[in-house]
């Protein structure tokens, strides 16, 4: 699977997860979204929506 697909799936599995107030699972997909972000990054893959989704968590905790 594609990198920049993964992370679209992960984005819509932690929308979810917020709307269901399920905070484990909250947890793994910010976990999930960092370790692709982190792939990425030293990949040189650019992917703002993932760097996007983690910095946005900081907000809402």
């Amino acid at each position: 699977m594609d990198l920049r697909q993964r992370v679209l799936d992960a984005r819509q599995a932690l929308g979810q997860a917020r709307i269901e107030g399920d905070f484990y699972s909250v947890d793994v997909r910010t976990g999930e979204l960092d370790s692709l972000t982190r792939i990425a990054t030293e990949n040189g893959i650019d992917l703002p929506a993932a760097q996007s989704a983690t910095a946005d968590l900081g907000s809402e905790q």
